[in-house]
This record gives C-alpha cells, structure tokens and sequence, in this order.
C-alpha cells in the first residue's frame, strides 16, 4: 500500500510541475511570434501643411490648409499598406536604428516610385507621412497636392 501512496503522489507532482512547465511555454510563444507577424496601428493626424499647384495666376505652388485625417497602417515589410481618405496604397517598410533616437519604421511605395514616405517611431506612436507626387509631375495644367502630415498613431 505505501508504495501505490507514492507512486501516486509521484504522479500527481509529475502533472503538476508538467502542466506547469506547458503553461510557461504557452506563456512564451505568442512573445516569440511577436517579432514575426505584422503590426495593425491607427493614426489619428495632429497637424498638416501642403502645397497646392495654381494655374489660374501663372503656374506656380501655393500654400494651402490640408484638413487632418484618419491613417491606419499594416507593417509587414513588403506587405505592408496604409489607408488614407479610404485610398489603399502598398507599401514596403523596414526598420531602423537612429543612434540618438531610437528605432523608427520607414515605409515607401512598394512600386518604387518616391511618391510615398512614411515615418513611424512605434515607441511613441508618432509617424510623418509625405506625399511628393506632385511635385514630380511634369503636367503643368494639374499637379497632385503636395503634402507632409504629422500623426500620434497607437497599435491594434
């Protein structure tokens, strides 16, 4: 009899420390997978400047007032997409060491073309978004708004 008594305790210890050990690594996997899976963050914009294309008193940039909006962001390196005025546009992001400052995420068209620069510092949630199509352009009769916005973004 004293030996089924510990054989049962040895067991019961046995479940208990593995069921402690599984928990621990189930504790561990999503912190693992962290790094490899994408990041959902909304933005909301703060402040906004641009410049808009005048045809109408000689061709030339002016000022303008450019209303602040909304900007989700999926980063996934080269899956990666924004959202802004319910325009989808693909982007590539990577990230990078500023000595002084921290990582930041740097994000372009995924097309190559220098329309699109997106800055993220996902630390504190700010982001800048450029957009220079405009100014690129060789139309002289319409021209894109140029514009650069700031935004205090949060992760979903």
């Amino acid at each position: 009899m004293k030996s089924s008594t510990s054989r049962s305790k040895f067991s019961k210890t046995y479940f208990v420390n593995s069921m402690k050990k599984l928990i621990c690594l189930a504790m561990l996997i999503p912190a693992a997978l962290e790094g490899q899976t994408s990041k959902f963050w909304t933005c909301q914009g703060t402040n906004a400047a641009g410049f808009n294309w005048n045809t109408e008193e000689g061709y030339r940039w002016e000022n303008t007032r450019i209303p602040t909006t909304e900007l989700t962001l999926k980063i996934d390196g080269a899956n990666s997409h924004l959202t802004l005025n319910s325009k989808n546009t693909s982007l590539v992001c990577e990230e990078y060491a500023n000595e002084t400052s921290g990582k930041f995420i740097s994000c372009i068209r995924s097309s190559g073309l220098a329309y699109d620069f997106l800055v993220l510092n996902p630390t504190s949630g700010q982001a800048a978004l450029s957009q220079l199509s405009g100014s690129i352009t060789p139309n002289t009769f319409y021209r894109e708004l140029v514009t650069t916005q700031i935004f205090e973004c949060e992760a979903i």
